[in-house]
């Protein structure tokens, strides 16, 4: 599993003062730190950043395809799909991600599933088209195009079919009358008693 880890915003990180100039002389201490054995190679404190993982990676100059088990996330979204594009400027700042194939999307109690995905990383948007879906809470909803805003409750579908699933009742169940149940089956009707033999007749000796 690769894991890319990015910046997901315009603005690039400002050089801390201490970083920016050498003390005594010396070698800059960010520089000095990240020479040192064993250091880690991550970026540190950033703002917001989009955390993809994938089976595989191919890493251009202005952008880097991922595919298998794709997985990004960003502040309150999770995004699933078989195959991501993700655009960035030159300091690696993503801007744009294009996903295909099975993508899901799900945040907070909003869910959407389709074929294809645009995911604009500075607006927080996402548009689900290829036989789009969505749910929210009780409500589900399918459509040609799916939009949602991060750090918005609101849900666009376009040409919307849409199910509303009735709450769970909470009425009590009436009481069960005392002897009442499944009436009992009538008994076989009895045999009617065979008549007697009739008497012979004849003179008596």
């Amino acid at each position: 599993m690769i894991e890319f880890l990015v910046m997901a915003f315009f603005v690039a990180q400002p050089v801390p003062a201490a970083a920016a100039a050498p003390v005594d002389g010396g070698v800059p201490p960010a520089a000095d730190a990240g020479s040192r054995p064993g250091s880690s190679l991550a970026p540190t404190n950033l703002k917001e950043p989009v955390q993809i993982s994938a089976d595989r990676i191919e890493g251009e100059r202005t952008q880097a395809t991922l595919t298998g088990n794709v997985k990004a996330t960003h502040r309150t979204m999770n995004l699933r799909c078989d195959r991501m594009i993700a655009y960035y400027t030159q300091p690696r700042v993503v801007t744009r991600v294009v996903c295909t194939g099975g993508v899901q999307a799900e945040d907070g109690d909003r869910m959407a599933r389709g074929e294809r995905a645009e995911y604009d990383v500075a607006s927080g948007a996402l548009v689900v088209t290829g036989s789009p879906e969505a749910r929210q809470g009780t409500t589900y909803m399918r459509g040609t195009k799916v939009r949602l805003t991060l750090g918005s409750e609101r849900l666009e579908v376009e040409n919307a079919v849409i199910i509303f699933e009735p709450p769970p009742s909470t009425a009590p169940t009436p009481p069960r009358r005392k002897g009442a149940g499944t009436p009992a089956r009538p008994s076989p009707a009895a045999p009617a008693p065979a008549a007697p033999p009739a008497a012979q007749g004849g003179t008596a000796k």
